[in-house]
């Protein structure tokens, strides 16, 4: 983002936000205001027809309380049947052929036309609102109702299970129901009957609430909503203006857990038949007499509208407002756009251009891609956009920043060029220094094998060398010594310094001073290395630093046709035997526990031998070789090189350690090494003919170092 959508970003988030947040809060607290204070008028309409309904049972039951009182003839009759033993069988006959009796049945006759139903018969008759009332004992036996039930035995009916855990004057409704066949709605009114403090049977009243949902029909002071009976298990028994009928479609789960965890308030709904989110209030029909914990209400009422309806004038507001301010803050940003446009950005923005312009000095120096022509021509862009710099004229601290900025500019562009030819000199001759130390590490590398008088040397065998080394920068940490302990006996020293560079061709040539000052203790191969650790640690811990090399040296006698030698945790070298076949081997396998030269101060190393015969190869090599790596990341590995160094025996030894290096950089895809390649092949050849061989150099075999 450029500086002036900054601009425009930084009016817009002071214009917009102020506003967006007012707006914000208007709605969340203004909609939460409202839905509150509706929610309660919602709430007391609910509220007031359920107390109705709560009212109308109670009233009910207390009719009941006041007929009984009057009228004794109930309890009376309830506590003598009570004294009659209940007969299980009998109660058991009587209830199977109970739907079969005709009214003029002497059992059916005597249970409704008993003092007990009597009774009850004149209390349904002063009173409309009862549909149905019976009387069943402590057993369940029903033995007095106002008509015939559908069932005798009422012992496994909850309403009477219920009843009779009731205290005296107690009571319990049951669920709201919708009766089909009288197309009416119910609700069951259970009553305890106590006489003397003591429960004689429980009496169930069958209330015909219809007329008591009159109110259910919309009205203009319930502002349009629309009134509901819903039912505990969450279906909608009745609703205002769709006539008095079981509705059939459930509210919603989350719902009608509100409703019955709060049993009054308000909440949101979604009813089952629509998708239109609801505002409801809503209120338990449950009467204050009944224990509220123990028992579940019967019922509840619903007073619902549209939430869209309930919040639209809040929203047209909302509206309203936020247009006149949206139109208000947008002028508001365009007036103040423009003039940081004018006054601001447009300056800043040939200031930059200008800078930028200018800042491309920094890439001019003595670089083989660009001609003098085209430098000239970048140095004189570069000149003339600092004049256009200097020439901007605004009055204020822009004019000051471009004044300020064209100073730091011609000083930076003048020290640029004095850096540049200041680096160039330095480069310069840090890079002879580096030549010639690389021409030094090279002249500390053996360029001819040890020489021996011909005629003296009468040895059943000699020896031929060849090497190839390659430091991964101008300087490496390589190092490679033959050593002419005597006139049968000559040692190969291969070793690699951790690291390479600078500081690693240093130690080699501390290494290499430190191999010619202990020639003569280079006849046993574990002692030698033993020196040469104790030598190094103490420089090495001098200097204060953490480096190691690791060694491997090999002493060679022609006479005795024996090899020595031990390692200081190096690579095995690889033995191999001319035109026997067979592939090249591991001078030994397993691991050596013999640490690399330097970490330790005093470390016995161990000597091994092996017999040597005519046709013997040993190649030598450094880390460099196997962990050479490819663009995929696998290295060239020791079984790569035990195959390259199979195919090399056939040819002659002194292309033997080129050919090994051009393989790995052939697997490594790239001209350069990641880290320093030393090869050293030595072969075991048949001994000298005096009179045949007259050159040193070829009765050694050797090969001058790189080839």
């Amino acid at each position: 983002m450029g500086l002036r959508g900054k601009f425009a970003t930084a009016l817009a988030i002071a214009a917009v936000l102020p506003l967006a947040v007012g707006l914000i809060v208007l709605q969340t607290f203004g909609f939460r205001h409202l839905l509150a204070t509706k929610g309660r008028q919602h709430e007391a309409e609910a509220a007031a027809l359920a107390r109705s309904l709560e009212s109308s049972v109670e009233s009910q039951a207390g009719n009941f309380w006041s007929w009984i009182a009057a009228d004794p003839s109930v309890p009376e009759f309830v506590a003598q049947a009570d004294t009659v033993p209940a007969d299980a069988q009998a109660t058991k006959d009587l209830e199977a052929r109970w739907r079969g009796l005709s009214p003029e049945d002497p059992v059916l006759k005597s249970i409704l036309t008993n003092r007990g139903s009597n009774s009850l018969v004149r209390f349904a008759g002063a009173h409309r609102q009862v549909a149905e009332v019976l009387i069943a004992d402590n057993t369940g036996r029903m033995i007095a109702a106002s008509g015939k039930t559908s069932d005798y035995d009422q012992s496994d009916e909850e309403w009477w299970q219920i009843g009779r855990s009731l205290k005296e004057r107690g009571m319990w409704t049951d669920e709201l129901h919708f009766d089909e066949s009288a197309g009416v709605f119910s609700l069951d009114l259970v009553l305890p009957v106590y006489r003397e403090k003591s429960l004689k049977g429980v009496a169930k009243l069958v209330l015909d609430v219809t007329p008591m949902f009159q109110r259910l029909r919309p009205d203009s002071q319930a502002g349009g909503g629309r009134l509901e009976i819903l039912l505990p298990d969450g279906r909608l028994l009745a609703r205002g203006g769709k006539g008095y009928r079981d509705v059939g479609k459930p509210l919603d789960p989350d719902s009608v857990l509100a409703v019955r965890i709060g049993r009054s308030g308000w909440t949101l709904t979604k009813p089952g038949d629509d998708d239109v989110e609801m505002m409801t209030g809503f209120a338990a029909i449950q009467s204050r007499s009944v224990d509220r914990q123990r028992f579940e209400p019967g019922g509840y009422v619903l007073f619902s509208s549209p939430k869209a309806e309930v919040v639209a004038p809040l929203r047209r507001q909302i509206l309203m407002i936020g247009t006149g301010a949206g139109l208000a803050t947008g002028f508001c940003l365009l007036c103040g756009y423009a003039l940081v446009s004018r006054k601001i950005l447009s300056p800043l923005s040939v200031l930059g251009q200008a800078a930028r312009s200018v800042s491309a000095t920094a890439r001019l120096r003595k670089d083989v891609t660009l001609s003098d022509d085209e430098a000239f021509a970048l140095r004189k862009t570069a000149e003339e956009d600092l004049a256009r710099i200097e020439s901007i004229r605004t009055g204020d601290e822009v004019e000051e920043l471009a004044a300020d900025l064209g100073i730091m500019t011609s000083r930076v562009m003048r020290y640029n060029r004095e850096l540049e030819e200041e680096v160039d000199a330095k480069t310069s001759l840090i890079r002879e220094e580096l030549e010639m130390a690389r021409e030094f590490q090279t002249a500390l590398m053996p360029s001819l094998a040890p020489g021996f008088s011909v005629g003296q040397v009468r040895d059943p065998m000699r020896l031929g060398f060849a090497h190839f080394y390659q430091p991964a920068s101008t300087v490496g940490g390589d190092f490679f010594d033959l050593i002419e302990l005597d006139e049968h006996r000559t040692g190969v020293l291969i070793a690699d310094v951790m690291g390479h560079g600078a500081r690693s061709a240093l130690v080699t040539a501390i290494l290499r001073a430190v191999v010619r000052n202990h020639v003569i203790s280079a006849g046993d191969p574990g002692k030698f290395l033993g020196i040469l650790n104790r030598e190094l640690h103490e420089v090495i811990e001098r200097s204060h630093q953490t480096l190691f090399v690791t060694a491997f040296f090999m002493v060679l006698d022609t006479k005795e046709c024996r090899a020595h030698w031990a390692v200081a945790g190096h690579p095995s070298p690889l033995r191999a035997r001319r035109s026997t076949g067979n592939p090249p081997q591991l001078l030994w396998t397993g691991a050596q526990r013999q640490p690399a030269l330097g970490l330790l101060p005093e470390v016995n190393y161990q000597s091994s031998s092996s017999q040597i015969r005519v046709g013997d190869v040993f190649l030598l090599f450094t880390d460099g070789v196997v962990e050479a790596e490819n663009p995929g990341g696998k290295d060239f590995g020791i079984q790569r090189l035990i195959s390259t160094f199979d195919e090399s025996l056939d040819g002659p030894l002194a292309a033997m350690p080129a050919k090994i290096v051009c393989e790995v950089a052939a697997f490594q895809k790239r001209k350069h090494h990641d880290d320093d390649v030393c090869v050293v092949a030595v072969e075991v050849i048949p001994g000298a003919i005096p009179e045949i061989i007259t050159d040193p150099a070829a009765l050694t075999g050797s090969v001058p170092s790189g080839a």
